[in-house]
């Protein structure tokens, strides 16, 4: 199987995400959009491809993971960096977490993606791709603590929006299963050791399909579409052709 990660010393999940055909017959542009874990620990030789690679960094963590990774720094990217976190600052990742886990247990589950939007999550989706959407940012690296979650729903509305279909979608998302053992060495490296076996920690960082597309199909339901979500979230038509026109050859 391919393995479509770019190698770097500490910057886990790192992948362009490029080459996909839309449902009209037209390309994803290369190297416009990364995606990525989180960023601190990166050494020289990852600093310098950064710093040849990405104009603008979207960060989509909560400030106390931010706040926690940044006691292991060795310093922010060199690029414009804008923090954009997903979930609400003014409460605790600790108890955000708690509350997700009594409603859906813990891992990943289509469920647990969805209760992303609430509270101003959709709006600040909506925020990510009115940014991706500006061109003077270009390329652009969206991360978030594991490069798999908060970014992948964010790359998936985004192809979504540039008409690309839920198989493509679906196996972007996968691509993520590649980086599990790095991301496993990068939360040990910040203090952040999962709890129970190896076996039970891969098993609930697993990023199967079938969660990306149930997130979508729940979005669809409710919004009637991505690009419905976008614009009653305050995104113009005006962003969404800009969005298109850059992304698409």
């Amino acid at each position: 199987m391919t393995n479509f990660l770019i190698e770097m010393d500490a910057l886990h999940n790192l992948r362009a995400v490029d080459g996909y055909i839309t449902t009209s017959g037209t390309r994803m542009r290369s190297e416009q959009i990364y995606r990525s874990g989180a960023w601190e620990l990166m050494t020289k030789a990852d600093r310098d491809w950064f710093a040849n690679s990405i104009k603008t960094v979207i960060d989509l963590r909560h400030p106390d993971e931010v706040l926690n990774a940044s006691r292991f720094s060795l310093g922010q990217p060199p690029a414009t960096l804008i923090p954009l976190s997903i979930f609400p600052a003014e409460i605790s990742m600790e108890d955000l977490t708690t509350e997700k886990n009594k409603l859906y247990g813990p891992g990943i589950s289509t469920d647990r993606y969805l209760h992303y939007l609430k509270g101003n999550g959709a709006l600040r989706f909506a925020r990510g791709v009115e940014l991706i959407a500006e061109k003077d940012r270009h390329p652009v690296l969206i991360n978030c603590t594991a490069g798999k979650d908060r970014t992948g729903i964010l790359v998936a509305l985004v192809m979504d929006l540039l008409g690309i279909d839920d198989d493509s979608i679906g196996a972007e998302y996968e691509r993520s299963n590649d980086g599990i053992e790095a991301l496993i060495k990068y939360l040990e490296s910040i203090g952040r050791r999962p709890q129970g076996t190896l076996e039970d920690t891969r098993s609930q960082m697993e990023t199967p399909a079938k969660h990306i597309l149930g997130f979508l199909e729940g979005v669809r339901a409710k919004y009637g579409s991505v690009e419905a979500m976008m614009t009653s979230n305050g995104v113009s038509a005006k962003s969404l052709e800009t969005l298109r026109e850059l992304l698409l050859d």
